[in-house]
């Protein structure tokens, strides 16, 4: 029997072949083909984290279980870049660690989508930078009658909670409305909204509120912009200059920037906790400091840690301190208006750099000053007068140019 031949002969045939397909599929069984990286992986290790209700930049650092000085210092110097008080719940932070997973590398704070702070950390400095994508910008007219109240209107035309609150603060300045108020009344909103990948983000710019009815009259308020971009003079007022928020104390600086909240803080200087009996606002050496309401000065001078301090006594009992002040232009006992000039910004006493701490105190204890609430002024002056009654025309204008658009009149080539 040939049965051991015809075994062979099928081994040598399945060789054969074997090597055929392997041929032809352009195989080299010595040199596998070069595996591809993944373009897709992140090729750094970033941790995402999400600012929580109630929480803080340095709340979310210290949970990495990195040297708490070294976080402390972080959440403090990023005060120096970004408005805290602008800081919401969901807004989020991304962190690189270095390569031993000991340190802070690098940071990026997304707000919003549109607004990303970008820090790159080493051991004696931070450096920053902003990206700011491209929004759309679209001024818009909206009007409604009011269903029940004001606020239940402006919900459901998907105002956002803090232009409502703008809306009604300027127009309960000027209508009683539980007195006069009825369903049916008129209301004109002139607002200009930001457009990003086709969604309208939070937060619209009003620039022109106007509210009619039998018994409230006809309303109108207008926005006035000061030429310093975040000057709190900015916003709502009547077409004579009146404040919508003139019930109120002023702010210490014309711009307000809070670096470091009142409250339980890592101490800068020593990496300790201590609470900060104050608020922190950033400000060049030199900018002027003011009274935020009539009082009577009863300390200024130089006072340890404080540097040079100006505290003043006012009506309704409370005291504020006004602290690390390159130079003081009041004396003890004097009697102050609201709005004087009072010194001007510094870095004396333990102090870290440039900058105004501003304390409210109630008896013997400090309270947090952000619950004061604060005015820019109750009347505009006449130079900024004139600046918004330049500002009213251009509004009008372009409403005017919304309502009743001029026709586009083609021309035709002949």
């Amino acid at each position: 029997m040939n049965w051991g031949k015809d075994i062979l002969l099928s081994f040598i045939f399945l060789l054969l072949a074997t090597f055929c397909l392997i041929s032809l599929m352009g195989i080299n069984p010595k040199h596998p083909a070069e595996i591809k990286p993944d373009l897709q992986k992140p090729s750094e290790p970033w941790i995402i984290q999400t600012i929580p209700d109630g929480g803080s930049i340095f709340s979310v650092l210290a949970n990495l279980n990195l040297p708490l000085k070294e976080v402390g210092l972080l959440a403090f110097k990023f005060g120096d870049y970004i408005d805290v008080s602008t800081i919401q719940p969901g807004d989020t932070l991304k962190i690189l660690l270095s390569e031993d997973k000991q340190h802070i590398a690098k940071m990026v704070f997304v707000q919003e989508p549109t607004t990303r702070h970008h820090f790159t950390v080493s051991a004696d400095s931070l450096v920053y930078s902003l990206e700011a994508l491209p929004v759309k910008r679209v001024k818009r007219i909206m009007e409604g009658n009011l269903e029940e109240t004001l606020d239940a209107s402006l919900l459901a035309m998907g105002f956002a909670p803090q232009d409502k609150q703008a809306i009604n603060n300027g127009l309960e300045a000027e209508i009683n409305f539980a007195r006069d108020a009825r369903n049916g009344d008129f209301f004109r909103i002139f607002v200009e909204e930001r457009i990003f990948e086709g969604k309208t983000l939070p937060g619209r710019k009003i620039f022109y509120v106007q509210y009619s009815g039998e018994r409230t009259g006809t309303c109108e308020l207008f926005r006035y912009e000061d030429e310093e971009e975040n000057s709190v003079l900015n916003g709502l007022y009547t077409k004579e200059g009146k404040s919508c928020h003139s019930n109120g104390v002023g702010f210490p600086l014309s711009v307000i920037h809070l670096v470091s909240p009142f409250g339980r803080r890592l101490d800068p200087f020593y990496g300790n906790w201590a609470n900060h009996q104050g608020v922190d606002y950033r400000a060049h050496y030199g900018t002027p400091v003011y009274a935020v309401a009539n009082g009577k000065v009863t300390d200024a001078g130089y006072s340890g840690g404080w540097g040079n301090e100006i505290r003043i006594k006012h009506p309704s009992g409370l005291t504020t301190q006004y602290a690390h002040l390159s130079s003081m232009s009041v004396r003890k006992g004097q009697t102050l208006k609201k709005g004087q000039i009072i010194g001007r910004v510094g870095s004396t006493g333990r102090s870290t750099g440039a900058h105004l701490h501003f304390g409210l105190i109630k008896g013997k204890k400090y309270i947090n000053p952000t619950n004061l609430k604060m005015v820019g002024t109750e009347k505009l002056n006449e130079t900024q007068m004139a600046r918004f009654k330049s500002q009213q025309q251009i509004i009008l204008q372009d409403m005017e140019n919304l309502m009743h658009p001029k026709p586009v009149i083609a021309s035709v080539k002949k």
